[in-house]
């Protein structure tokens, strides 16, 4: 159970101490090495260090999370994921600034958070009825034939399980390699798609759609519109690189909403295993394109 007081920026570290505790085990304490269920708490370093008493293995308590390694104040750290979680959202360079970060430090923060979203969205698979179709993310209106692509495009696939008519109960974007598109078949990546997000009851009842073959639903492609205006107004401009994670967390967003997008998001980071900056800065980098320079990404 999360602690009602991660809501207030007030939350003392011993309060989110006691958060992240109860979000990494909610039901107690368990030993990472035996699985035992009973520990001594040591209180000698910053944060507390909790000994098995069956096997006497020590663990600290941001072992396992993604903030492992992590030196900077647990308050700064809640105040980020708290403004990750917020409607209003945040990026680096506004979080460098409220909570008195270098930037690289912020924009590692918000990378380990968003590495939490993208590992959730992975374990979160589409059911009842879905439908899958093609998009083009950061569209450019041009007299050019569809067959060449703008530098800013991206294709990519997107998928629903879809309520009713426009209502959505999950959403996925993934890029697609636009390169592989042929006149002949212009979802080379669908079936991946399907294998990767779709649960396994549901994928043979799939309904594929088009743009090319013109018998999409329009408010499936819009989500490309929107996750572009939504990334674009916050972030001003992302890099080819680590595209793919902002979609995942424009996805998380949306999916992971009920019964609070906080208490998901806490849990997810407080039991995801951290990313490091040589990592993130290795990642193979898609032939994509930007929707403008990266500024406060």
């Amino acid at each position: 159970m999360v602690m009602p007081m991660i809501d207030s920026f007030d939350c003392s570290e011993d309060d989110c101490v006691f958060a992240l505790f109860q979000a990494k085990w909610p039901n107690g304490f368990r030993c990472p090495g035996c699985g035992h269920h009973k520990a001594y708490r040591i209180d000698t370093r910053r944060l507390p260090l909790y000994e098995c008493a069956n096997c006497r293995k020590q663990t600290s308590l941001i072992v396992g999370t993604v903030l492992e390694g992590s030196r900077t104040l647990l308050t700064s750290w809640f105040r980020a994921i708290r403004l990750h979680a917020s409607p209003e959202g945040i990026n680096a360079l506004q979080l460098s600034k409220i909570i008195a970060v270098t930037y690289k430090t912020a924009w590692l923060m918000c990378h380990k958070i968003r590495h939490a979203m993208s590992r959730a969205e992975a374990g979160l698979l589409l059911s009842g009825l879905v439908k899958v179709t093609n998009a083009i993310y950061c569209y450019q209106a041009s007299t050019k034939h569809h067959f060449s692509w703008h530098d800013r495009e991206q294709s990519v696939l997107i998928g629903v399980s879809e309520i009713h008519p426009g209502w959505y109960k999950r959403i996925k974007i993934k890029l697609q390699n636009k390169h592989a598109f042929s006149r002949k078949h212009d979802l080379p990546e669908a079936p991946q798609f399907i294998e990767q997000n779709v649960a396994a009851r549901t994928r043979s009842s799939v309904v594929i759609m088009s743009i090319r073959k013109r018998n999409g639903d329009y408010r499936v492609t819009r989500i490309a519109y929107e996750a572009q205006r939504r990334l674009g107004e916050l972030y001003r401009g992302i890099g080819p690189k680590h595209l793919q994670a902002y979609l995942d967390q424009y996805c998380y967003e949306r999916n992971w909403r009920e019964p609070s997008l906080l208490s998901s998001l806490l849990r997810h980071c407080a039991r995801t295993k951290t990313i490091i900056y040589r990592q993130l800065i290795a990642r193979p980098s898609p032939v994509i394109a930007t929707t403008a320079a990266p500024t406060a990404a």
